[in-house]
């Protein structure tokens, strides 16, 4: 489905708190291993379709991972 090896979503979580507002996530939830229940969540809390959310999401973490790429030691 989506790329989340590198979805630090303890990092991030105050940027999808931000993008999302409403979303409630807590850190105990994995990127990784539950992306569909964070998916879910999302359509949930938006009031959008699963669809929807999977590009929002897909969208959040291209942006995280450019952050990350950014901040990686030259």
């Amino acid at each position: 489905m989506m790329n989340c090896t590198e979805f630090d979503l303890a990092r991030s979580l105050p940027r999808l708190r931000q993008r999302f507002p409403g979303l409630v996530v807590d850190q105990v939830l994995s990127a990784q291993t539950q992306a569909d229940d964070l998916i879910r969540a999302l359509a949930a809390s938006q009031g959008i379709s699963m669809t929807e959310a999977r590009e929002e999401m897909r969208d959040f973490l291209y942006l995280e991972s450019l952050r990350a790429e950014l901040s990686m030691p030259s």
